[in-house]
């Protein structure tokens, strides 16, 4: 009965526990507190330190309420109220694709929203060969809805449309709980389930064939497929917050999809132009130096009010 009062009064709030404490001990010798995520927006409690949190995506932008009996309808109804209370708590709210920034905008009209897109250390990311047979691939977490329907849609809409064209073509699905999706057996498909290292499979893959058919906030798949010099077949969903680049196809039909899924995969030269540019247009937006500076500047400002 405790936990379920908390969970009315504190939507996703199970950090504001022990974990709370933690920061607020760790935040006495800080200038400010960085809250990431949702659930850490109560964690600055009692704090007398300028605070930022960071919201990622909005939840009604990934997934529709569903019946009112399910759980599905629980936890959107959660995520919803845990935004609205982080909303309501920090004047300063970051986010990291226009989408998330703009929802932000018109939710709290007098919060401060600095727009700081994801960053990846390339340091960690190796460029793919793209040579040998043509692979193209997809990797997440099933126990994400939107994952979930784009791996189905991959497999059961636009995947046989692209073995039409590129028979020797291979798929490759990874991450956890895409055994238990109860996807339907397809034509040079393999499951290979939860993976050691997504950077490793990322060197396997000729490109990333993402068919997300709704969602917000900036793709971390997306990116590490830019590191990795990996090009890009997604849609206007898989692409938000990325900048317009020769590295990624956006299209919204299955049809078209599979047709730019099939050039590259039928071209080893295109597919090494557009790996190429994937990789130039993630060290130029999205490595620390330049993703991070409206961050930064958020850091700075809010420093200034301590003084």
């Amino acid at each position: 009965m405790k936990a379920r009062l908390q969970r009315v009064r504190r939507p996703r709030g199970e950090l504001a526990g022990a974990f709370a404490e933690r920061v607020r001990a760790a935040a006495q010798d800080a200038d400010l507190v960085h809250l990431e995520e949702t659930e850490t927006a109560w964690c600055d409690a009692g704090l007398d330190k300028p605070s930022l949190v960071h919201l990622h995506y909005l939840t009604r932008e990934d997934r529709g309420l569903g019946p009112p009996w399910s759980r599905q309808f629980r936890e959107v109804l959660d995520g919803v109220r845990a935004e609205r209370a982080a909303i309501r708590r920090h004047r300063y709210l970051v986010a990291s694709s226009p989408l998330v920034a703009d929802g932000l905008r018109a939710r709290a009209p007098g919060a401060d929203v600095v727009l700081a897109p994801l960053s990846l250390d390339p340091a960690l990311y190796r460029p793919a060969r793209l040579d040998g047979p043509p692979v193209a691939g997809l990797i997440g977490t099933a126990g994400w809805g939107p994952t979930a329907v784009a791996m189905r849609l991959l497999v059961e809409d636009v995947w046989p449309r692209v073995r039409r064209e590129a028979p020797e073509a291979r798929l490759l699905l990874a991450g956890r709980g895409t055994g238990q999706l109860g996807l339907p057996e397809a034509p040079g498909a393999e499951l290979a389930g939860e993976v050691d290292s997504a950077r490793e499979l990322f060197q396997r893959f000729s490109l990333l064939l993402f068919p997300l058919p709704r969602g917000s906030g900036i793709k971390v798949k997306v990116l590490e497929a830019l590191a990795s010099g990996v090009p890009v077949v997604t849609t206007p969903a898989g692409a938000e917050g990325i900048a317009a680049t020769d590295g990624v196809a956006v299209h919204t039909e299955p049809e078209a999809l599979a047709a730019a899924a099939v050039e590259l995969l039928r071209d080893e030269q295109a597919r090494r132009e557009r790996g190429a540019a994937a990789r130039d247009t993630f060290e130029k937006l999205y490595s620390p130096l330049p993703a991070t500076e409206p961050l930064i500047e958020l850091y700075r400002r809010l420093a200034a009010t301590r003084r």
